[in-house]
């Protein structure tokens, strides 16, 4: 799971326009791992 954030976190920064399911997804990695999510947007 943590692999998967990283590699969408990465390819996010060179998409013109994300997916709008990468809204959600962000917001369920928020819910679920809290504060190491944050940290990692940081």
């Amino acid at each position: 799971m943590k692999l998967l954030f990283l590699v969408l976190n990465q390819s996010e920064k060179e998409w013109k326009m994300p997916p709008r399911e990468w809204a959600m997804a962000k917001a369920q990695f928020a819910i679920l791992y809290g504060e190491r999510f944050a940290q990692a947007i940081a």
